[in-house]
């Protein structure tokens, strides 16, 4: 099949969430921003830092919901600047031109009320360098010497990330990065997918198809971590569900938060192929082995591989396969390249 017959509104990434029938076909993943991200006046100085990845795509597939802990804090607009600074072994947030102003009392507590708010996101995208919003490697500022390093979070940032360690977070800066994007996409698809099954009738059940969809997903990511969940999984019974949820749940959102090489999707595309090494002839085991290389080599996207094989899967019905997310992980038109 050539390329230009290859599309990337198959049936099957046209279904892309049908593989979720348990989910409610109206809701999103519900996705914290930094309101300047959404191009709200909060800055400093009155301005914003619109993203236009997050105002003219994410939006369309995400719930976004902006806050900003200084402006929700009530230190104005505009506002003195503010920054991390260092005092012996103490960081705290103060105005960058007057270091006795303390503010790291007020933004702890605003930010410890406000998070118990935030239990249902399923991602949370940063500003980058904020005081209060940093994910990391936010410059702190030494009293003593000015010197600046590069490794603080912002206060904000850093409560809810303790609060909810699982859940996806990345900074507006780091989206730009295709493979990084992607794999909060992934990450965020999946946390909505547990949280909807945490809701849902048949929990145990649910459990266990929620792993054996995400194998290959899994396996992609890291060998180890797979098997690991896999044991853990088949451990699942009524009586000890809600701890062996836990402990995979963990597990399974560090495992996810690894970005896999083009090396290891080629090692798991040549497993799904596999599953076709009886059903095809010569000439298209070769064609698929060619695409597979031409991914390898940056030449394309993992999309073009993927349609080809749901190609050769919507001819030759593998239910197995069927219901992997590894075809659909998100929606299909946010793996394109912006």
């Amino acid at each position: 099949m050539p390329a230009s017959q290859i599309s990337t509104k198959s049936a099957k990434q046209n279904q892309a969430l049908k593989l979720d029938s348990q989910l409610d076909s109206q809701s999103r993943p519900q996705i914290g921003v930094s309101a300047c991200l959404m191009g709200q006046p909060v800055r400093f100085d009155g301005g914003h830092k619109r993203s236009p990845l997050l105002i003219d795509t994410c939006s369309n597939y995400f719930d976004l919901q902006t806050m900003c802990p200084e402006a929700e804090l009530g230190l104005g607009i505009p506002r003195p600047t503010i920054q991390l600074r260092r005092f012996e072994s103490v960081v705290k947030l103060v105005r960058s031109k007057d270091s006795q102003h303390d503010i790291s009392e007020a933004m702890r507590d605003y930010a410890v009320q406000k998070v118990v708010g935030l239990a249902h996101l399923d991602g949370f995208i940063f500003k980058k360098d904020s005081p209060s919003c940093g994910m990391e490697r936010v410059p702190v500022f030494d009293h003593r010497t000015g010197m600046r390093e590069r490794n603080g979070v912002g206060m904000f940032a850093e409560v809810f990330k303790n609060r909810y360690p699982n859940v996806p977070t990345e900074e507006e800066g780091r989206l730009n990065d295709i493979q990084l994007r992607e794999n909060f996409y992934e990450r965020v698809y999946a946390h909505y997918r547990w949280r909807q099954l945490l809701g849902s009738a048949q929990v145990l059940q649910g459990f266990r198809e929620f792993h054996k969809n995400y194998k290959l997903i899994l396996m992609a990511r890291h060998d180890v971590s797979y098997r690991q969940l896999g044991r853990i999984a088949a451990t699942a019974n009524k009586h000890n569900l809600p701890q062996v949820m836990e402990e995979y749940f963990a597990l399974f959102m560090q495992c996810m938060s690894r970005v896999p090489s083009r090396g290891q999707h080629v090692n798991v595309l040549m497993h799904i192929l596999g599953y076709l090494k009886n059903r095809l002839n010569s000439h298209d085991k070769a064609e698929l082995l060619q695409w597979f290389e031409t991914y390898r080599q940056r030449q394309v996207n993992r999309i073009t591989p993927l349609v080809l094989l749901q190609h050769h899967f919507k001819h030759h019905p593998n239910e197995y396969m069927a219901q992997q997310y590894y075809f659909s992980p998100f929606p299909a038109e946010l793996m394109q390249p912006v």
